[in-house]
């Protein structure tokens, strides 16, 4: 049989086969599993429309193991500095679990470490834009609309690990420091949770598929197990159902016009 023509026949089996050869390579790739997280709120978004680039609720992200977070994060002070970016802001975005058991994708802002009961940041070389005081820590200009973030560590001492906070829940914090211009938003000071340990980390994200997660949160919906259903973004719904036209329009397309050549 003409190549050609086999391919045209069997186009929706190849299909298949490629998703499920895609899903094996990630996981090979990502060394944990599953190899992704569907983000359920609104945590990390940047609008309250689809924005390219940036994580939204109803995202599929892709997760790359740390087996060395201490070394292989990059965190927002330091891709400040370097300029390197993912998802819209500096510095990656961590799969961290809660003291309670939940997967949180926030971003990690700066690692806290102590000397001799003094507050250090690692990849802290004077920065202007950096204050660091024994009961705080300032960043300057930290979110995507300019607000400065205020972490209090007065209960975190000599308690080592990440600094992480949600996109979103910065530049949208309600809780305003006056004396210091600065706005509360980290998880550590809104959650209560410690800074993040090296063993609570499951991993960096990478990649991103946007609206498709969306297919498993209301299946999660109707058990009353996703209570963040007003925080899709505008639109996803309308992007989502003509992608998965597009995506069976394909295959089914090619098969059309196998048999009418046939």
């Amino acid at each position: 049989m003409d190549i050609r023509k086999w391919v045209f026949k069997n186009a929706s089996m190849l299909f298949v086969l490629a998703v499920i050869m895609i899903l094996i390579a990630l996981s090979v790739y990502s060394g944990v599993w599953p190899p992704a997280s569907v983000v359920e709120s609104e945590s990390m978004e940047h609008s309250t429309t689809w924005e390219y680039g940036t994580i939204v609720a109803g995202s599929i992200i892709f997760i790359k193991k740390a087996d060395s977070p201490y070394k292989n994060v990059i965190t927002y002070v330091k891709g400040r500095e370097t300029g390197y970016k993912t998802y819209g802001e500096y510095g990656n975005v961590i799969l961290y679990r809660s003291p309670y058991g939940q997967t949180i994708i926030h971003r990690a802002i700066f690692f806290l470490y102590w000397e001799n009961g003094t507050p250090e940041i690692r990849d802290y070389d004077g920065q202007k834009w950096i204050k660091i005081n024994e009961d705080y820590i300032i960043i300057y200009n930290c979110s995507y609309n300019g607000r400065n973030l205020y972490v209090n560590i007065t209960g975190m001492k000599n308690e080592s690990g990440f600094i992480t906070v949600g996109d979103n829940n910065l530049a949208t914090s309600p809780f305003f420091e006056k004396k210091y211009d600065a706005y509360v938003a980290a998880d550590q000071n809104i959650f209560g949770y410690p800074p993040v340990s090296n063993s609570s980390i499951v991993g960096i994200a990478f990649g991103n598929i946007p609206w498709f997660g969306l297919i498993k949160l209301n299946i999660m919906r109707l058990y009353g197990a996703w209570p963040y259903y007003n925080e899709v973004p505008a639109h996803s719904y309308e992007y989502l159902i003509i992608s998965i036209i597009i995506i069976l329009g394909v295959p089914a397309s090619v098969n059309y016009v196998y048999k009418k050549r046939k």
